[in-house]
Formats: structure tokens, sequence, C-alpha cells
């Protein structure tokens, strides 16, 4: 059972982290802020105990919230693990958790606090202040007592878990993904410790250096610019080459358009009064040729002008037969 105590100062983010560490190791999360408002809320026996001490201006015992984590802790029979935010914040709880979870046969995996210098987190704080409207991100003195009071009651703690080798603290500026990363190099190497089984694990995740950031916000302007500039200059060469390639395809299209004008002129000046009038004149041959075959093939068939004429001198002879015959004695003597 992975059971890990989160800590951390006001600002530390304590909160992102904590949602990314549950969705991953799928751990259920107790903040002792929340099961106070839901007991108080809920208006349980617990709950109103709390109350009580809270409204004279008194501090909640530490057996009131032990038993309120108790019933909290016994709803999730079937959980891989708890993340504890906000408790133990002191020695005292520390003790009392350990006793607890020991009920339950588990204990403390490890605890893990985010290591933010002071100016940082004031300036987290007062962004977040201005964000979200909270008047104690605001103020200066505020968040100043704040900072303190972890300082003052979480040594102890970090004492405490010292002592056991539980204790972690990783770095937490930087990006929140760097920031994941560590925390998960740390979880998952007390997991393969505890299970017996060697795996390389890395060191905490330091953020990087303000030197670092320059130098490589440096690298990837001046890569970027010679990126563009060898860019243009790719892009001048290849205009440069094509230029010429462009000229002689220009003057062959225009050679190509040139013949075809050419052709299309020729054909109209010429080639179509030529198809007339040879068309004319195969026409004419075509019927001359016609009417000779028809007189070869049908030689009776002539014109009427000289079968008239050959009738009429057949009639002729016919009509004068004394001539005829003085002509044949004649012969005859």
């Amino acid at each position: 059972m992975l059971n890990i105590v989160l800590f951390g100062p006001p600002g530390a983010g304590k909160g992102t982290q904590s949602e990314k560490l549950i969705d991953k190791y799928k751990l259920v999360h107790l903040s002792t802020g929340d099961i106070f408002r839901a007991n108080i809320k809920g208006a349980t026996e617990l709950g109103q105990l709390a109350k009580n001490y809270m409204d004279n201006g008194q501090l909640v015992p530490d057996d009131v919230t032990i038993r309120m984590l108790e019933a909290e802790v016994n709803k999730y029979h079937d959980a891989k693990g708890f993340i504890f935010d906000g408790f133990p914040r002191t020695k005292a709880q520390a003790q009392a958790l350990d006793n607890l979870l020991a009920s339950k046969n588990t204990s403390i995996t490890l605890m893990l606090a985010l290591e933010v210098e002071e100016e940082e987190l004031k300036k987290r704080l007062q962004l977040r202040g201005l964000e979200s409207g909270r008047l104690d991100d605001q103020v200066p003195e505020i968040i100043q007592k704040r900072i303190d009071v972890y300082n003052n009651e979480t040594l102890p703690v970090k004492n405490f878990y010292t002592a056991q080798g539980k204790y972690k603290g990783v770095e937490g500026i930087g990006e929140i993904e760097e920031i994941f990363k560590g925390l998960c190099v740390v979880i998952d190497a007390q997991i393969y410790k505890k299970s017996d089984v060697e795996v390389p694990v890395k060191s905490v995740v330091e953020p990087p250096s303000v030197k670092k950031l320059v130098t490589t916000i440096i690298n990837n302007v001046v890569k970027k610019i010679t990126e563009k500039a060898t860019a243009k200059v790719a892009v001048k060469a290849t205009e440069k080459s094509v230029k010429p390639a462009k000229k002689t395809a220009q003057k062959s299209v225009k050679k190509v358009a040139a013949k075809k004008s050419i052709k299309k002129s020729a054909k109209k000046k010429i080639v179509k009064p030529v198809k007339k009038k040879t068309v004319k004149s195969t026409k004419k041959l075509v019927k001359k040729s016609a009417k000779k075959v028809a007189k070869k093939a049908n030689p009776k068939k002539v014109s009427r002008k000289p079968v008239k004429k050959t009738v009429k001198n057949i009639a002729k002879v016919k009509r004068s037969k004394k001539p005829v015959k003085k002509v044949v004695k004649k012969k005859r003597r």
C-alpha cells in the first residue's frame, strides 16, 4: 500500500502535484481541511465537537482530528493508498497517524516535501492572490506569517520522518511536468526498494539554472535565424537556376504557337479553294463517264431526232416507186 505525506509551504504547488500523483498511482486524497468542513457541514458528532473548539478560538485536539481521519480512511476498504494533505503538522500528530495506520496493517511510505525558496513563494502567492482574489495571498505580512508557521511546525515532523528514512525533499521550482517527474522518480524508487527489485533510479530532477535557460533561449533564437537565412539563400539559388529554363520553355512555346498559326492560315488560303475546284472537276468527269457507260450499256436508247429522220427517208422511198424500177431496168440491160 502506497501512503504518502505530501508537504510543502503555501504556494509550493501541492494541490497541482497531488492531483497528478492521485491520477497516476490511483490514490485517495485525504485533506484535513476538507474533512473538517465536511464534518461540520454534515453536523456529525465529531464535526460539532470540532466546531465548539473553533468557535471558542481553541485548536482542535489531535485525538478529535485523528478520529475524523480514521472515519474517512474506513470508507475506502479497497484503496491502493492515500495522500495525506495538511496532516500531520506536529510530531504528536505524526505519531498518532503511525498508530492509526499500524492498526490497518500499513504505514507511511514517504514524506514528500516540495522545497521552494521564500522569495519565490511570495511571488507565487501574490500572483495567486491577484488571480483568485484571496486576501491572505495578497497581504505581504500575512504571507510571511504563513511561511513562518509552516517552517516552525513542519521542522519537527521533518525530523520525525528523517529518523525513519522516509523524508524526501524534491525541488519545487521549474516546470510542472519536470517537478512531477522528480516526484515520480522518488516514489518509484521506494516502491521497487520495498519489492526487493533493483531498478536504476535517477536523481531528483533539478530545475535548470538561469544561465542555462538564457543560453538555451539564445541558442534556439540563433538556430531559428540561421534556418530562415539558409532557407532564403536556397530559394534565391533555385530561382536563379530556374530563370534560364523558364526562358527556353517560353521560346519553345512561342515557336510552336507560330507554327500552328502558319499551318492554320495556309489551310485557309490554299487548301480550301483547291478542294472546291477539285470537287467541281471530279463531278463533271463523273457525269461524262456515266453518260458514256449508259450509251454502251443501252445502244437502243438513241436520241429521237435521228430516228425521225430515218423514218421520213424510208417513207419517201416507198412513195417514189417508179424511179426505182427504172433504175433497176437500166441496170439489167
